[in-house]
Formats: C-alpha cells, structure tokens, sequence
C-alpha cells in the first residue's frame, strides 16, 4: 500500500475536528453541569416545599387548636354566664332581705326611740310621785303634831295621820324603785340603741357593697358576653383560616407533584447527558491518542514526565524508609470530625503533605496552562493537593469546598473509568468543584502511578487550552 502524505491544510482541519471534539465534550461537561446546579436547585427548592407543607400542617393542626380552644371558652362562658346568672339572683335575693332586716331594724329603733320617751315620762312621773310623798309625809307629820295636841280627842286622827304617813313612805319608797328601773333600763335601752344605730350603718354599708358586687357582676356578664360574641368571631375567621388552608395544601399538593415529575426527568437528562460526558470523553480520549490532537498529546507528554518524578521520589522514599509500603497504600480512611465536606486521613496524609505536595506545587507554576496536579489513589483520595487547595477549614461550605480539597475523596463515572483503564493514560474532561454548586470544566490526563511495580493510583494533570 502507497502511503500518501497527508496536506498541511488537510492536516489543520484534522487538528480542527480534534479540537471541536474536545469542545463537545466540553459542552457536555458544562451542561452536565449546568443540569446538576438545576437538579440540585429543585432538590432545594423540594426540601422548602416539604417545609412549607410541614408548616401548613402545622398551622392547620393550630387553627383546629385554636377553634376547639374557642368552643370550649365559648362553652366556659356559657356556664359562667349561666353560674352568675344565678349569683346574680341570689344576691338581688339578699339584697331584698337585707332591705328588709333594715326596715325592720330602723322600725325597732324607733319604736326602742319611743320607749326612751316613754320611760322618760315614766321617770318624771315617778319624780312627781316622790314628791307628792314627800309633802304627804310632812302633811301627815303635822297632822300627828296636832292629834297629840288635841289630846283624846284627836286619837283617832292620830291613827289616820300615821296611816298616811306609811301610805306616804311606801310610796316614797315606790318611787325610788321606779327610778331605779327606769335608769336601768335606760342603760339598757342606750345599748341597744347604740347597737342598732351600728348595726344599721353597717347593713346600710353591707348593702351598698352587695349593690356594687351585683354592678360589678353585671359588668362581668356584659364582658363574658362580648368575649363570647369575639370567641364566635374568631370561630368564623379560623373556619376561612381553614378553607384557605385547605386550598394551600391543595396547591401545594399539585405544586409537589410537578416539583417531583420535574425533577424525574431533569436526572433522567442528567443521567443521559452524563452519558454522553462518557462518550464525548472517550472519544475526545480516542481522538487524542490516535494522535490527532497535538495539544493534547504534548500535554500528555508534560503530565506523564511528571508520573515518572513522582513515582522516583516514593520509591526512593521507600528504600530509604521514609515512608512504609503499609502507609503508602493505606485505605483506612478515618473521617475527620466535623469536616464538612468530609475529609479523610490515611497513614500517608503527613509524608504526602510533606514531600509531594511541594512537587505538586511546582509542577503547577510550572506551565501557566495546567490548572493543577494531583495524586489519587484507585478509589479517588487525595492524600494532599496544591498548597492553595490545602486550606484550614473555616466552616463555610463553599470555602471549605473549594479550598480544602487535601483529604477528600472524589470519585465520579469518569474516575472509576480512568481507574480501570489499563492503557497508559486516559483523557477526559470533567466539572472540577469551584466552590459550593459552582463548577469550572477543565481537561484532564490520568497517567496511572506505577510504585515498585505496583498502581498506587494516578497522577491527575487539569489543563485549559486556548
């Protein structure tokens, strides 16, 4: 077979197709991508949905709370209302017996008035009672004076003086008696005067009070009332409370299905786009070691240079025992506590920080095309990364995420391709986290790190092309 030389011209549109195929591939990444900010998005935007229904439950349940609330306050006004109806009555009742008792009492209080009065006269009486003693007793002295006077002759009216003046005495003595009495009863009467007068003062006093308990509970049964009268109020707002609640729930309802169906077929494009990414990528992977890419092919060149550097550097630390066969192929990755994105440790973590973060470094500054390297082993940890990625967390998720790569383990579709490919590297081009939901899409070579004979893993070479 002749061959034939292949035109610069026919050569440059060669090169031309390599590059567009890189392009697609490009594309698929960053609408990948884009289809990963979108579903997750929805998986937001579906999480405050749930929320939202969470809430709207939860105010449903506090509006029916609130109705029975009202209905058994409107029932408690009720009974209230109904109790101090009844307290009401009784009161008036007492009212009306205590009026009574003072009638009764200011009607005693005249007639013991009158009594005094009456007494009074007594003693007066009394007093002139005395005296009619007194002067009957000094007519019936004078008249014994004169019977002994007249001698036989005025015997018997002797007799009859001495009779009144016995009359006289007794009377006298009657009298004293009366006035005896009467002051005491006076006493008496004074007592029970000053008794009564205090008594009606104080009933007076007592029915005032009962007037105002019986005002004030009238006062609280027109408040109790007006409350019921809000309680029905605020009955009928709940019940619209509840009718627009209901309708939310309905919206949301259909809101959450769409949300559901949209988000079922964005991860279906998703899945089909990311497919896709595989088969862009192997092409562009195909394309590039068929030879028809130069670019690439002398990016490869730089990427697998630097896999030879790598792999002398830890096979002579493995001689020299800087670093054990155990820790260099350590998979026990120990979560570090509270890191978020989590972050992991192996026995390797230190020396790698060590000695090939340095390298790393240097092999990134190094070319202005290359956007970084990184060592990950068979299942995508990263022991170390470049010194800006290598971060002190801060707790801030896009910071952490974008600063903080040293630790993580990232191991998408593409990697586990890389990771069970034999050949002696593997293209692709991938979505590299730039903080949060954001991404950057890059190229990149894996060139399989071959340690004493043995993959540890890869040496990972990003790369932009103009």
């Amino acid at each position: 077979m002749e061959h034939v030389a292949i035109p610069e011209s026919q050569f440059k549109d060669i090169d031309n197709i390599s590059r567009q195929c890189g392009d697609v591939t490009v594309g698929c990444s960053d609408v990948a991508g884009v289809v990963q900010q979108v579903i997750e998005s929805f998986r937001a935007l579906h999480s405050e949905h749930e929320a939202l229904k969470t809430t709207v439950n939860t105010l449903d349940t506090d509006q029916k709370l609130v109705s029975d609330a009202c209905d058994e306050s409107r029932l408690l006004s009720q009974r209230a209302l109904e109790q101090l109806e009844t307290g009401r009555t009784h009161i008036h009742s007492s009212l009306q017996q205590i009026s009574h008792l003072l009638e009764a009492v200011q009607e005693l209080s005249l007639h013991i008035t009158g009594f005094a009065a009456a007494m009074e006269q007594v003693k007066r009486t009394s007093q002139e009672i005395e005296e009619i003693a007194d002067n009957t007793n000094i007519l019936a002295l004078n008249a014994t004076i004169e019977a002994h006077r007249a001698g036989e002759a005025g015997r018997t009216f002797s007799v009859v003086a001495n009779e009144v003046k016995n009359l006289a005495g007794n009377a006298h003595r009657a009298s004293k008696e009366i006035t005896r009495t009467i002051e005491t009863l006076e006493s008496e009467a004074e007592l029970v005067i000053g008794k009564i007068s205090t008594g009606a003062e104080d009933s007076s006093e007592a029915r005032k009070s009962v007037s105002q308990i019986e005002q004030t509970i009238t006062e609280v049964c027109e408040l109790i009332s007006e409350v019921d009268g809000q309680n029905d109020q605020i009955v009928r707002n709940s019940s619209k409370i509840g009718v627009h609640v209901l309708n939310v729930q309905d919206v949301l309802g259909e809101f959450g299905k769409v949300v559901v169906s949209n988000e079922q077929h964005l991860n279906k494009a998703h899945d089909r786009i990311e497919t896709l990414e595989l088969t862009a990528s192997g092409m562009f992977d195909a394309l590039v070691k068929a030879g028809l890419s130069p670019a690439d092919s002398q990016m490869v060149e730089v990427g697998q240079q630097r896999a030879r550097e790598v792999a002398e550097i830890t096979e002579a630390a493995l001689a020299n025992g800087e670093i054990s066969q155990h820790d260099l192929f350590d998979t026990n990755y120990r979560e570090i506590e509270g890191s978020n994105p989590p972050r992991y440790r192996t026995g390797l973590n230190a020396w790698a920080d060590r000695v090939w973060r340095p390298m790393i470094d240097r092999f990134t500054a190094a070319d202005s095309r290359v956007a970084a390297f990184a060592c990950t082993d068979m299942n995508g940890f990263l022991p170390t990364h470049l010194t800006r990625n290598s971060q002190a967390p801060t707790g801030n998720v896009a910071h952490d995420t974008q600063f903080c790569r040293n630790g993580r383990i990232l191991f998408g579709a593409i990697d586990a391709r890389a990771k069970a490919s034999n050949d002696d590297y593997m293209m692709a081009v991938y979505r590299r986290e730039s903080g949060g939901n954001d991404y950057q899409v890059v190229r990149n070579v894996y060139i399989p790190l071959i340690i004493n004979g043995r993959r540890w893993g890869d040496l990972e070479m990003a790369y932009i092309l103009d």
